[in-house]
């Protein structure tokens, strides 16, 4: 069974069930969940984007199900370690993953052993997304994307390095896109997520690098970081001034918000999917909740939270990045 029909067949059993039980918190009580801590992995080390999103979603959950939910960094391989580790975990709800755009799509793709693919995991809610920015030093000297375009392009081969949040990840990806307007002059530098690379970026070891907002926001405000420009379809309520780079003249080929969300490994029971999304979906939807990721640089789903919503995203992420990976071709042992 493909991916996209492995979602699909997780959401109709949850919604079959609803119906039949009449909510998800009738249908935790048949199954007796939780009873026990819950485990939130997070693949990256602590800081980052998707850790702070778990460590803002985990006491909440923990209040409205009555059980510990721990976050647990899980580090390594570009994430490949702890969703591998979700993956083998026993499919009852107790471990879940706090994932992000392109990790089920693709990892897959250009890992020769990731270790796990989308149809291992069914997804549960979406806590939080905003849009990648194309960031530079204070001192650098490029104010849009053109010249910085045109400065990889004089530089020559190997001229100009760029710092991605991870081989392989949605930033390489996207980044590389942007690199082709330049010849492919410029040089990948990998990183081990964003906070290392906003470090080496204000250290000048990097001339440019794509952030996720979260990463970004409070050098880019305290003008350590130079936002020149966003990587999606259309302005973001969050940075209302930063104009994309299809405005600038350079679609970035992937236009992609950053999303974090809960991910729990296939055969996970129906009843207990259902209400972690139900939990997870209130959660986020609490206007408390909505101002802290405002003021992290996150904004909550706008266009509704349910598992067919996020099932939906992830069948667009299938349909575009792993052909967009192998075109770009990215290859990671």
């Amino acid at each position: 069974m493909s991916p996209i029909a492995h979602w699909r067949r997780a959401v109709l059993a949850a919604s079959t069930a609803l119906i039949a039980l009449g909510s998800p918190a009738a249908m935790a009580q048949e199954v007796k969940f939780p009873t026990k801590p819950i485990r939130l992995i997070v693949p990256y080390p602590p800081g980052g984007a998707t850790d702070v999103a778990a460590r803002m979603l985990s006491p909440r959950l923990q209040a409205e199900l009555g059980q510990t939910v721990v976050v647990e960094n899980r580090p390594g391989a570009g994430g490949n370690i702890a969703m591998s580790h979700v993956r083998q975990s026993d499919p009852d709800g107790y471990t879940l993953a706090m994932t992000l755009t392109g990790m089920l799509s693709i990892n897959p793709v250009i890992y020769q052993q990731s270790g796990f693919t989308a149809q291992d995991f069914a997804p549960v809610a979406r806590v939080s997304l905003a849009p990648l920015l194309l960031v530079v030093p204070e001192n650098s000297p490029h104010r849009d994307v053109k010249s910085l375009i045109e400065a990889g392009k004089k530089a020559g081969k190997d001229g100009m390095p760029y710092g991605s949040a991870g081989a392989g990840g949605l930033s390489h990806l996207a980044s590389e896109g942007i690199n082709a307007h330049a010849d492919g002059n410029f040089t990948h530098v990998p990183y081990k997520g964003g906070s290392p690379l906003v470090q080496a970026l204000m250290a000048g070891e990097v001339s440019w690098g794509l952030l996720g907002t979260a990463d970004a926001r409070s050098f880019v405000q305290s003008g350590k970081l130079r936002a020149i420009g966003q990587l999606r379809q259309d302005r973001s309520e969050l940075w209302p001034d930063i104009p994309t780079l299809t405005e600038q003249g350079y679609p970035g080929g992937v236009d992609f918000d950053v999303w974090f969300g809960v991910v729990a490994p296939a055969k996970t029971p129906a009843p207990v999917l259902a209400l972690l999304n139900e939990r997870i979906a209130a959660i986020v939807a609490e206007p408390d909740f909505r101002q802290r990721l405002h003021d992290l640089g996150g904004v909550a789903p706008a266009s509704g939270n349910a598992a067919s919503d996020f099932t939906a995203v992830l069948e667009r992420e299938l349909s575009v990045l792993p052909k967009a990976a192998q075109d770009a071709g990215l290859k990671m042992d």
